[in-house]
């Protein structure tokens, strides 16, 4: 598939950036909520939920949707990886390393490779 051919998903990516950029955040979260009413059981939600509303600079809502995600989708690799980058921010590098593993295991490695590069060391355990 060539550059400047659209694959399936581009457009509601599209909609998140120019939302969360600009004035249509709220319409976006609605958008998903609503798609969680409708499927309690789908992960996918929470997880564009836990996108929105850390673009939003809502960590704390952020992180919550993220775990939901990963509750309903314990396989979820993309908010493994979200987790973990916020947990790295935060400067909780145990919980970030944790999330971070559960990505590498499932072929995303790049941000383990980040925190075992330039993360503090884990405390010694006594």
């Amino acid at each position: 598939m060539s550059r400047e051919q659209k694959k399936p998903g581009d457009a509601f990516w599209a909609g998140v950036f120019d939302s969360a950029l600009g004035q249509e955040a709220e319409k976006h979260i609605a958008e998903q909520q609503a798609a969680l009413s409708a499927d309690p059981g789908d992960a996918r939600p929470c997880f564009h939920l836990g996108l929105l509303y850390h673009m939003q600079g809502k960590t704390a809502a952020a992180i919550e949707m993220f775990e939901r995600a990963l509750a309903l989708d314990p396989e979820f690799v993309l908010a493994h990886q979200h987790l973990g980058q916020i947990y790295a921010v935060q400067g909780d590098y145990a919980r970030a390393r944790a999330h971070a593993r559960e990505a590498a295991a499932r072929g995303h490695a790049a941000l383990l490779e980040m925190l075992d590069r330039y993360a503090p060391a884990a405390p010694p355990r006594h």
